[in-house]
């Protein structure tokens, strides 16, 4: 038992701080285009200026490289403007503290299975809130439905 207790904090310390990525969920698994959608959380490391993007969750791994395990850290770069299919929400902003929030609705797009993307302009880092072989979260995918 010691030993399980050892490596388990062993692994906290060595997981990159960008793990506990700024970013926000899905409030539910499904939307209809239109629909207001709310999306906050009650801390960010960076609680003013990560904007956030839709996408189609099959496009993500074109813009977050690699497969989410819980160790991997974001990509470094810029914002998607190459990646066919996203669309900007806006920037993810804070009231008091470190909680986050953005109030937007469901853009107007085919019905299909959606992420959100961050990009983190003052760290130059971007990821998504899910990726096709790795959902670490129910709610990091939207289901937009006709």
């Amino acid at each position: 038992m010691r030993r399980v207790l050892i490596v388990a904090v062993l692994a906290l310390l060595v997981v990159p701080a960008a793990c506990a990525k700024d970013g926000v969920l899905f409030a539910r698994p499904a939307a209809h285009a239109g629909d207001r959608l709310v999306l906050k959380s009650s801390w960010a490391a960076h609680p003013d200026g990560v904007a956030v993007y839709f996408m189609p969750l099959a496009v993500s791994p074109r813009w977050w490289h690699g497969s989410y395990n819980g160790w991997e850290t974001p990509n470094n770069g810029p914002p998607p403007k190459r990646v066919r299919g996203v669309l900007r929400l806006g920037t993810l902003h804070s009231s008091t503290g470190h909680a986050v929030r953005l109030v937007t609705k469901v853009p107007r797009v085919k019905p299909g299975r959606y992420v959100l993307g961050f990009w983190c302009a003052a760290c130059n880092e971007h990821w998504t809130s899910a990726l096709p072989d790795f959902q670490p979260n129910p709610l990091g995918v939207l289901r937009v439905v006709r």
